[in-house]
């Protein structure tokens, strides 16, 4: 932008019309901003609002976090800010709310729609459409009713505008980014119409330093009576933004520095300690030396101690062993002679059990002789067949014998007699008719699967004959029988009980037959013998002896059958038990002949281990002593009790000797111990070594901490002299960093100059109203300037610190110049920079005076100052129409209002203020435009607590110029042409 505004080919940023829709006390406003406008109304009614409106689309921001900052909305009554929630329900109080500017650019027409974003607490989103407001009016206000005021559109909302926006151009966009808003907001690619489309003030450069200085040029253009520290912080502003480069920016952080120097300074004073102690480190590196060689000691007496240990249980447990060897040696001599004693006792007993086996044997054999004798008598009739016949035998002739004894008896014998020969008589019959029928015998007619188990069941069973051949039926219930059995290895089982199984055999018919006729024959005999008995008394005696006799003979026959299953036993088992006794009369022979070179043998052992248990004996009193010494070396040295030996001594090096040596050591170690931790106190105490933990305090601290803390200093005198180097080095850096603020300090105070006489040279031949002559005067705080004297006195190159006048200089200046202010002591261009006054002279004076002009002067000053600020920032070649709010209108002079006027519409600004109706009517002529704002009010608002409604165009006077100059477009219906 230039001073030459009237270039038909200047590139036009300008903004033509704002529009506040249930926003700021309003339903609907509508202003025209694109020539000089003087809003009137009642106090109170919210005319500034709709000014400062426009400050919400000029920076990028989209939310009012911070608004002090990023908006600074005054709430000039009260002479504080608005707070953020304040300021956004003011201009965002419902859905409802949009606020609308239209601008113009070389791209053309656009507008810039904010509207509320419930995304977040406090934000507002935006949106840009290639448009004028004409075509997008009917989407927030109705003006079609009776009374021309207008209603509100009922179906407004974001998402219903959103369609609209998009339908009316592809080139429609909605962002909320600040780095998006910032490039689109002030894009200065003039030659490219779609990036510079939406750009409503087009910055030379975007850096953040220029965006920053804008923010502060826009607060100004909307409080143009704002004091001399707005204008010092705008310069300041303007000042970094005009350096090169973001790394001249001036932002000297004095705390840091002045730690930097302390550290420094302290790292010194640190560095000095340690090298006076060097001599002291020298000793203690002597002592520590022969404290380390005598520190195996420790180990030794560790080792000494546990293999003292160890000795005394291997001690303790010879002398158990010898003890027991002793006492086992006495024990065995008594148990030799008692197993001497044993074996002949035993040996009689063997020899007793081997004549008893030869009787056994020899019972045995007879036995077994008799036993076969009487079995062969019988043929094949099993053992319990003979049994049974013998005790037949028996009862017969011991009824016989008491028929005999006694008359009844021998009626009953004869009566018995004769019922036996009928039963024998009987059983030969059936024998002879079982004969007959031998052929159909049940085994002859089964398979012997079937046969089998039925003959260990009753061998009888298969003996029987039904004296024909079975049937079928008969024979399969025989079998289903049979089969009920199930196989064994010994017989077969009926469920849980258990049959052995008997061999096939066919029956000795003839032999039945004999048998049956002897038993026939002998009852006969036996009832004739009984009635002879009867008539001849004098052969009863005889016969009794007789019968007697027989009775004794079958009861050892009986016995002797009742022998002979377990004679052949009884003769294996004698066999067996003379051998083994005669086995074991050898063995206890031989045991004997041992045991008798065993009791020799005992008795010298025995005599070996009384002399080694004495020799036991006198070593553990040694060993004893020993321990006890040990413990007293322990009591004085309680670190020893813990520590762990590698290994223990050898149990053979146990000795009073060693231990008396290894004492010695100790006691030299322990010395060396206490003047090596009087040394390292003391560099605690010098401050060359922290002992953060205490642990060098303690009475006895542990040898770890004594290793780590030299070992420590070891380290820290070793590196000594790369400290120092390192030191020097850093106090270079640090003091080249004192250049660089020196540097800083003297180049910003020369910018300062620079910049105040390239604005004086700008402002040479400017005239605002009766002056012909302005400077501006930029005020740095004096202390700045001490300051930067004080710096160019010091040298900051070597490597030494700089001398301790000048830090404390430095303190005073912070002191001074920040006060109690908390927080980081950061010395920036907004810090220095204290103030902007004015010097003028007026015609016909000789000098320029200091003194302060009127508001409406200082004003114009100011205006003038900001157009030229401005100038710095935004792209170089373009005009601008941007209204200029002055708030307080009454403020300046009637007869300055022309050259006001004049002079900002040549700048590119429109003046636009706020007034109430006592606003003089000669000031609201010669603005020329006025617009009512609190005369309407809609009866269909979008909010009952917002009725009021503004929109139309302004009224004024034309001063011969054409109505369509300066009327909106929207009330050409409404002009009628008066004849003259």
């Amino acid at each position: 932008m230039t001073d030459s505004q009237a270039s038909s080919n200047a590139f036009t940023f300008g903004i033509r019309r704002l529009v506040l829709v249930d926003s700021a006390g309003f339903c609907y406003v509508e202003i025209p901003v694109n020539n000089h406008g003087l809003i009137l109304g009642p106090g109170n009614l919210g005319k500034s609002s709709l000014l400062n409106s426009l400050r919400l689309f000029l920076l990028p921001e989209n939310n009012f976090k911070n608004s002090r900052k990023k908006f600074s909305f005054r709430n000039a009554s009260a002479g504080s800010f608005y707070t953020n929630e304040e300021s956004y329900q003011h201009y965002f109080p419902s859905q409802f709310s949009f606020l609308i500017v239209e601008a113009e650019n070389p791209a053309g027409v656009h507008c810039q729609i904010l509207y509320r974003d419930s995304a977040s607490q406090l934000s507002y989103g935006r949106a840009f459409v290639p448009v004028s407001y004409d075509q997008l009016r009917p989407l927030f206000w109705n003006g079609d009713d009776e009374d021309g005021i207008g209603q509100a559109v009922p179906e407004l909302s974001f998402s219903r505008l959103s369609d609209a926006l998009k339908k009316r151009s592809k080139d429609t966009r909605f962002v909320s980014d600040p780095a998006k808003l910032r490039a689109m907001l002030y894009n200065s690619e003039l030659m490219n119409a779609d990036a510079v489309r939406y750009s409503v003030l087009p910055l030379g450069e975007s850096d953040e330093r220029r965006v920053q200085s804008l923010r502060t040029l826009i607060l100004l253009l909307f409080e143009m009576k704002a004091d001399d520290q707005a204008m010092a912080n705008a310069v300041a502003s303007i000042i970094e933004a005009d350096k090169k480069f973001a790394d001249d920016a001036f932002d000297f952080n004095i705390d840091e520095f002045l730690n930097r120097h302390e550290q420094l300074k302290e790292q010194q004073a640190q560095l000095n300690r340690i090298e006076k102690e060097r001599p002291r480190f020298e000793k203690l590196n002597g002592d520590y030396q022969k404290y380390q060689t005598l520190l195996r000691s420790q180990h030794d007496f560790a080792a000494f101690r546990d293999g003292l240990g160890d000795a005394l249980q291997d001690i303790a447990r010879q002398r158990r062993m010898a003890v027991d060897a002793y006492t086992e040696q006495n024990d065995i001599l008594k148990h030799v002679v008692q197993s001497l004693k044993k074996l002949e006792q035993d040996s009689s007993s063997l020899t007793g059990e081997i004549r008893a086996a030869d009787r056994n044997l020899k019972r045995a054999e007879q036995d077994q002789k008799n036993g076969e004798l009487l079995t062969a008598q019988y043929g094949d009739m099993t053992l319990q067949e003979i049994g049974d016949i013998l005790q037949e035998d028996r009862e017969g002739k011991q009824s016989h014998l008491n028929a005999l004894k006694s008359a009844a008896q021998a009626e009953i014998r004869l009566a018995q007699l004769d019922k036996n020969r009928q039963e024998l008589e009987r059983r030969l019959a059936s024998l002879a008719d079982r004969e007959s029928k031998q052929q159909w015998q049940l085994q002859n007619q089964l398979d012997e699967a079937v046969a089998a188990p039925l003959r260990a069941l009753d061998p009888r069973l298969m003996m029987a004959s039904p004296g024909q051949t079975l049937d079928g039926a008969s024979k399969a219930t025989i079998t289903a029988f049979a089969r009920l059995f199930t196989p064994s290895s010994a017989g077969f089982d009926w469920f849980d009980m258990e049959y052995p199984g008997q061999p096939a055999r066919q029956e000795d018919f003839s032999e039945q037959r004999r048998r049956l006729q002897g038993e026939l024959n002998g009852l006969e005999k036996e009832r004739a013998e009984l009635v002879d008995t009867a008539d001849k008394e004098q052969d009863r005696p005889r016969l009794i002896e007789r019968t007697e006799k027989e009775v004794r003979a079958i009861e050892k026959e009986q016995d002797t059958l009742a022998r002979y299953p377990g004679a052949a036993t009884t003769l294996r088992d004698a066999t067996e038990e003379k051998a083994a006794a005669e086995e074991a009369l050898a063995k206890l022979q031989e045991q004997s002949r041992l045991e008798q070179e065993k009791f020799d043998a005992v008795q010298q052992k025995a005599a070996n281990a009384r002399a080694e248990k004495d020799r036991v004996e006198e070593r553990e009193k040694e060993l004893a002593q020993l321990s006890r010494s040990v413990g007293t070396v322990e009591h004085r040295f309680q670190h020893l009790k813990t520590l762990q030996s590698e290994q223990p001594l050898a149990i053979d090096q146990i000795s009073a000797a060693a231990f008396e040596e290894l004492q010695k050591h100790l006691d030299d170690m322990e010395e060396l111990r206490r003047s090596i931790l009087d040394h390292l106190r003391q560099f605690v105490y010098q401050g060359v070594y922290e002992d953060a933990d205490g642990e060098l305090q303690k009475d006895s601290p542990a040898s770890s901490v004594i290793r780590d803390t030299f070992k420590n200093l070891a380290d820290l005198f070793a590196g000594l002299a790369e400290r120092w180097q390192v030191h020097h080095e850093q106090i270079e850096i640090h003091n080249e960093t004192v250049a660089s603020y020196r540097q800083a300090l003297t180049s910003n105070h020369e910018f300062i100059s620079r910049f105040e006489a390239q604005l004086n040279r700008e402002l040479e031949g400017v005239q605002i109203n009766d002056l012909v002559e302005i400077r501006v005067d930029i005020h740095t705080d004096p202390k700045f300037r001490n300051l930067v004297e004080e710096a160019t006195n010091i040298d900051p190159y070597g490597n030494q610190l700089q001398s301790d006048a000048f830090y404390d200089r430095l303190r005073v200046f912070v002191a001074d110049f920040f006060g109690d202010q908390s927080g980081s002591k950061r010395l920036t261009m907004d810090k220095v920079i204290t103030g902007i006054s004015y010097r003028t002279r007026k015609e016909n004076a000789t000098g320029l005076d200091k003194k302060g002009q009127s508001t409406s002067t200082t004003a114009l000053i100011n205006l003038e100052l900001v157009y030229r600020l401005l100038n710095r920032v935004l792209y170089p070649g373009i005009r601008l129409s941007f209204p200029l709010v002055l708030d307080e209108l009454a403020s300046v002079d009637v007869s300055q209002m022309p050259s006001l006027l004049q002079r900002l519409r040549k700048q590119g600004f429109n003046l636009f203020s706020a007034a109430t109706h006592s606003a003089s009517a000669e000031v609201i002529y010669l603005i020329g435009r006025h617009l009512e704002v609190g005369q309407m009010r809609t009866a269909r608002p979008y909010s009952p607590q917002r009725t009021l409604v503004f929109w139309g165009g302004a009224e004024g006077f034309t001063g011969g110029e054409q109505l369509s100059h300066w009327a909106d477009h929207t009330q050409n219906s409404l002009l009628e042409l008066a004849d003259e």
